[in-house]
């Protein structure tokens, strides 16, 4: 559960926006202390405990930032049902909480992206579109943070210790998965296993799962269908094939070559992938293989 109050609560889809929106708290952080702001950023979520700390961050927070990417309204499940659909997505609930409790929301527009039109939107959410937004310009993201800061302090009726914003890339921090994490991984997703390898530096932590296919053209073919979403969001895997097999290995080697969050999505996404793929061709008896050789 939060024991220290959160005045701001960051909404995001990490697929979309995790980079921007960790960033975004390291600065309300600097600028208003590191208990100011609740977000998600190394947790998997089990659901009655998440639920349970977001209803609490949420009856907190004074202010609600949801962070819009370009691919914030597309992003879809494993059988092409948008995520905002979903009555059990988790951003749609943050919103609708939001909503019925009468928080201060503030949608936040990055990215180039652009609010939602309300008939795009499930009624339960609509009314987001009804906020004020802002935006934040790649051309101009020092000044925009720093006017940001600035104003959700006002809202919050505290002055800012620091509202100095440097260039976001070097201040990016991404969390190694911890060891109750790292538990959690093997629960939410059971065909992975992590390992060791040596790296040309230092060790290598790595998930990693082989999947197995009827011929080499379905692997080259699944392989073709997952790079296009890996480009999308800059987060590549280390895979090889080898005739029907493909073995995969994630890790985030800006941290260290340990994993992530970042490659926790990624392997849901491929596993998600895997199962649609073998329900659209019809080969549902293809044997999953839970352990890479």
């Amino acid at each position: 559960m939060v024991t220290s109050k959160c005045d701001v609560f960051i909404s995001y889809r990490r697929l979309d926006s995790a980079i921007f929106s960790q960033w975004l708290a390291d600065q309300l952080r600097a600028a208003y202390g590191p208990t100011c702001v609740f977000i998600d950023t190394e947790n998997i979520r089990d659901a009655d405990v998440w639920a349970a700390r977001v209803q609490d961050a949420l009856d907190q927070a004074a202010i609600v930032v949801i962070v819009i990417g370009k691919s914030w309204l597309s992003i879809s499940d494993e059988v092409g049902r948008r995520r905002i659909d979903l009555t059990d997505d988790w951003v749609r609930r943050e919103i609708e909480a939001s909503i019925v409790q009468g928080k201060k929301v503030l949608p936040l527009l990055i990215d180039g992206a652009d609010l939602p039109d309300r008939n795009a939107l499930p009624e339960s959410v609509g009314r987001l579109v009804d906020f004020q937004a802002r935006r934040i310009a790649t051309t101009n993201i020092a000044k925009d943070i720093a006017d940001l800061v600035k104003a959700i302090g006002v809202e919050l009726r505290k002055e800012p210790a620091s509202v100095e914003v440097q260039y976001p890339f070097p201040l990016l921090k991404i969390s190694a998965l911890d060891e109750e994490n790292l538990h959690r991984l093997n629960t939410r997703l059971p065909m992975w296993r992590v390992v060791s390898r040596p790296g040309d530096k230092a060790e290598k932590i790595e998930p990693v799962r082989k999947y197995e296919f009827e011929s080499f053209s379905d692997v080259i073919h699944f392989m073709n269908s997952a790079s296009r979403f890996i480009d999308r969001i800059d987060h590549h895997p280390e895979w090889t094939n080898i005739w029907r097999t493909l073995v995969v290995y994630l890790t985030t080697w800006d941290i260290g070559h340990k994993p992530s969050m970042l490659d926790v999505d990624l392997a849901a996404y491929l596993d998600d992938l895997y199962k649609n793929y073998q329900r659209t061709i019809g080969k549902s008896d293809v044997k999953l293989a839970s352990e890479a050789s």
